[in-house]
């Protein structure tokens, strides 16, 4: 592009920064097109982009990044491809260190600054840390809202990285009393150690590089010397000392002996003097500095640019030489005082500012002038109408050079804020307001406030503290508010006092709600409710009185477990009754059939009375699967080959209304549960999902493996880890959510009377539940149900396998081996002795426990120990643990109806111990007995 064309757009200068402006589509960033962007952003980039100094202008909420050539250098690969996007976007890596600042200066007006500051920093491949001087000051736009921050950075890593140099190289003389050796610093800073006496110079490898001259140890200070173009160093080193001339501390250019290139050095050094006090040895750092005498120059020469572009400003800008003399004001500024520039140059300003500000401004101008650091102040300027208005001014320092010293020059901007002034006078009195407001509040809120420190320290309660609980608040203040709770409440609040104290200084830290116990000052508890929230010093709280609501929510959970408690008994009743009456009817019809000596058609009252005995034991089985109080036998367990080996059963469960699909994933695995009573859940879900479907449909039979996190296992309130997957889907009338809410409830049923129990359901809930598991029910109207089963995933090398039911066999028999018979109903006793008899058994037989002892104890041949679990005085698990100790090999047979202790078979029995439930089978007790005998090698006898 021409210089005469590239000027004819906006903005009218160049550069690539500029370049890169002038090509940002409308669609780059959040202003849209550029003509339609603020004016004062305008401004503010045509006044940052010929300066040689880094300057960032960051815009908006998003604070969207607009900078010039000499920042474009500093940022390594993100260039150009940060121009115009958000900070928080581009340098994730610095975000969390900015942030805050930013927020304090474009929010709160405020200037932030500071002096080698560490900044994290991915400007490559690498994240770095370079240190940084930086200053960041509020831009206004017209309105007076601040709608940006100007930030003026200068990098000081070198700087900083030198003076380390420096203290390293004096340590090292320090301890080791020889000539300073030293590698090579970072980044171009070369190290010299010279001999007054002998003019010899030592320097480092990187020093020879930056004068271009051969790398040597030692070499003539006068080689190094006649490379100067300046004339303080022609003179010798020793002349120059005796005449006090020598500059340790010194800029100047220099002619590299290979290249013939001029460089301007930086020389830092201290002298070594013996103890004459006479100069032996100087050393020091060299540094080339060129890059920043050539930015030096070109900052003056945007100095004229800058005062033709000041012109156009909305604000008033000035410069001043190094000592705060102005030395120039832009033409706003002398109108808008309605004096010449003449008047205003040197001290001038002094005559337009208030007589009370002017003593204040004068220090703090003073103050920055000795500190060469930003300087922001706001004072009241006589306007041209004789008015007095309130003004920012925002002063920087810039750097120039002349041959060899450096200078700082200033540069400030005035800014009219009396209108912003008035609107902070109108917020001040409102905040008053509210807080008057606030102060009457807190002096009749109902609701108990208070203030304490991090600590849990009371230090402020409202009056409604002594009102609720009888506390002053001279009994109050300064006791720990811990000490006031009940003690089982405490942990919970100190928990959520150490996560008020971790969040207090995020601003997205939520509000706590806790509630607990607090001691009235008769002894007597009240529960509150709080509501807490932390700032940077106290925590504030409010506390409800919610004691009547939870008496009230007390009662209300009380009347529904009495209701529950009801339907519970209710429905055992109707149920057990029926089975009953099925039970006794036919035994007294077989009674009085015998009496008269009819015999014929018996066997159906008989199979009437097994039938009504078989109902009853399984409503008993689904009662205490429903409370998990059934014994389990877990083992590992293929789930897909159980659901397959049921495929036979569940067709002819079905019917042909329904079609069957079974979907295994095999990925599946073996799940760790009771193979018996899945087969039982899986039936009932089936039988629920065919009545579901009176004009048939589809079942769906699915298994998976899935793996729950924390999240999602805390969610489903089960433990981490692996768990397979059991689903039953139909295609039936579904339920409502009323329904579904009720559907694990025993004796809840939708079915007519006599056609279901309402125990189904129940009984997979309570396996699941005693499993370690979980059962979940998704159900619509009109679509269907699906019920979806977890179980624990068997360990990987635990063998997993389905025990096949076993075929008819004949009833085994014994051979006249000794059984001991343990059981205190005497119906149940006279049937379980009859049978032994009948299969070739000897039997003994006690009521209890205590009278089995004599007989275990004595030299009587035992070959079975056959005992119900529920006994009195002694159990049959203490029984057992008895016999066990006087005879170690007996075998055990456990009778039970319902063991309370024996959830799971294997954390009920030891090596050598069966169980069998009641109601049993005679010929499942008769392969019970057989199989503990075949274990027993032989018979036993008291030790």
């Amino acid at each position: 592009m021409s210089t005469s064309n590239q000027f004819n757009r906006w903005p009218a200068c160049g550069g690539e920064a500029a370049d890169l402006i002038r090509k940002l589509d409308a669609d780059a960033t959040p202003l849209g097109p550029q003509d339609q962007w603020p004016k004062a952003l305008r401004n503010v980039i045509d006044l940052i982009l010929p300066s040689s100094a880094e300057i960032v202008v960051l815009w908006g909420p998003d604070y969207l990044a607009f900078y010039n050539d000499a920042h474009a250098r500093s940022l390594g690969d993100k260039h150009p491809g940060t121009m115009g996007l958000p900070v928080r976007l581009t340098a994730p890596e610095m975000w969390p260190e900015v942030a805050e600042g930013f927020e304090s200066v474009r929010l709160g007006g405020e200037t932030v600054s500071g002096r080698d500051v560490p900044f994290t920093i991915k400007r490559g491949a690498e994240v770095e840390q370079p240190c940084f001087d930086f200053s960041w000051s509020p831009v206004r736009e017209e309105d007076g809202h601040i709608g940006g921050v100007l930030c003026v950075i200068a990098e000081t890593t070198g700087r900083m990285r030198a003076s380390q140099a420096l203290a390293d190289s004096e340590q090292t003389a320090r301890e080791r009393g020889e000539q300073l050796q030293m590698a090579q610093a970072a980044g171009g800073i070369g190290v010299f150690s010279l001999d007054i006496e002998s003019d010899m110079l030592s320097a480092s490898s990187e020093f020879c590089r930056i004068f271009g001259i051969p790398v040597c140890e030692v070499c003539p200070c006068a080689m190094v010397g006649r490379l100067r173009l300046d004339r303080h160093d022609r003179m010798s080193i020793r002349a120059r000392l005796v005449e006090g001339m020598i500059p340790l501390d010194v800029e100047y250019p220099i002619r590299r002996a290979n290249d013939g290139t001029v460089r301007w050095i930086s020389r830092r050094g201290e002298l070594v003097r013996d103890s004459a006090g006479k100069p032996v040895l100087m050393r020091g750092v060299v540094q080339d500095i060129t890059a920043r005498k050539q930015d030096q120059a070109t900052l003056r020469q945007s100095e004229a640019r800058f005062r033709v572009l000041a012109r156009a400003m909305p604000d008033h800008v000035w410069t001043a030489a190094a000592d705060g003399r102005i030395d120039w004001v832009s033409e706003s500024m002398c109108t808008y005082l309605g004096l010449g520039a003449a008047e205003l140059l040197g001290d001038g300003w002094r005559r337009t500012m208030h007589p009370e500000d002017l003593p204040r401004a004068t220090r703090e101008w003073n103050q920055a002038l000795a500190t060469r650091t930003a300087y922001e102040n706001e004072s009241r300027l006589r306007r041209h109408d004789g008015t007095w208005r309130w003004h920012l001014a925002r002063i920087q320092p810039v750097e120039g050079s002349d041959a060899l010293h450096t200078s700082v020059r200033w540069v400030g901007i005035n800014t009219d804020i009396e209108d912003q002034k008035a609107t902070q006078h109108r917020l001040a009195q409102s905040v008053a307001e509210r807080t008057r407001d606030r102060d009457r509040l807190w002096q009749l809120s109902a609701d108990i406030m208070l203030m304490a420190d991090l600590r849990g320290r009371i230090v402020a309660v409202n009056p409604a503290w002594q009102a609720l609980l009888g506390w002053s608040e001279a009994q109050l203040l300064g006791r720990p508010f811990l000490r006031l709770l009940h003690p089982g409440d405490v942990a919970p609040a100190v928990a959520e006092l150490r996560r008020l104290r971790a969040g207090r200084t995020h601003s997205h830290i939520e509000h706590s709600r806790i509630e607990n116990r607090v001691r009235h000052l008769d002894g007597s508890y009240r529960a509150l409710s709080w509501t807490a929230v932390p700032d940077a010093r106290l925590l504030h709280a409010v506390g409800r009185d919610v004691t009547a609501l939870r008496e009230s929510e007390s009662r209300l959970r009380q009347s529904q477990k009495m209701d529950a408690i009801g339907q519970l008994t209710g429905g055992i009743a109707h149920d057990f009754n029926n089975l009953l009456q099925g039970i006794t009817g036919p035994i007294e019809l077989m009674r009085r059939r015998v009496a008269l000596g009819r015999t014929e058609g018996l066997e159906r009252y008989m199979d009437a009375a097994a039938q009504s005995a078989r109902r009853a034991a399984s409503l008993i089985q689904r009662l205490l699967a429903f409370s998990r109080r059934q014994t389990l036998d877990p083992k590992p367990m293929n789930v897909n080959e159980l659901i397959d080996s049921m495929g036979e059963l569940l067709h002819r469960t079905l019917g042909e209304q329904v079609r069957l699909r079974i979907t295994p994933d095999a990925a599946t695995g073996a799940a760790f549960g009771d193979a018996a009573q899945l087969e039982s859940a899986i039936l009932n879900l089936a039988i629920n999902a065919r009545d579901a479907m009176p004009h048939g449909g589809e079942l769906r039979i699915g298994t998976s493996a899935v793996l729950l996190d924390e999240a999602d296992a805390k969610r489903l309130d089960l433990a981490p880890g692996r768990y397979c997957t059991i689903s039953v889907k139909d295609t039936g009338t579904g339920m409502s959510p009323e329904v579904l809410a009720k559907a694990f409830d025993p004796f809840f049923t939708t079915k007519p009377i006599g056609q279901g129990t309402g125990l189904g359901l129940s009984m997979v809930y309570g396996f699941a539940q005693q499993s370690r598991g979980l059962v979940q029910i998704q159900s619509q109207p009109d679509v269907g149900t699906r019920v979806t089963l977890y179980l624990p995933r068997a360990n990987a090398g635990d063998p997993a396998a389905v025990a096949n039911p076993p075929g008819a066999a004949p009833v085994p028999e014994g051979q006249g081996e000794v059984v001991l018979v343990v059981e205190d109903d005497p119906a149940v006793r006279l049937l379980v002795l009859d049978v032994l008899d009948g299969l070739g058994y000897r039997t003994l037989y006690v009521h209890d426990g205590p009278s089995a002892l004599p007989i275990l104890r004595s030299t009587a041949c035992i070959d079975l120990l056959v005992s119900d679990v529920g006994l009195p005085g002694l159990n049959g698990r203490q029984v057992a643990e008895i016999a066990r100790e006087l005879r170690p090999e007996l075998p055990v047979v456990f009778m039970t109806g319902y063991a309370r202790h024996a959830k799971t078979r294997a954390e009920f029995l030891a090596p050598g111990m069966q169980m069998i439930a009641k109601p049993f089978e005679i010929d499942e007790f008769a392969r019970i007995v057989q199989q503990a005998l075949r274990g027993a090698p032989t018979p036993t006898r008291a030790a």
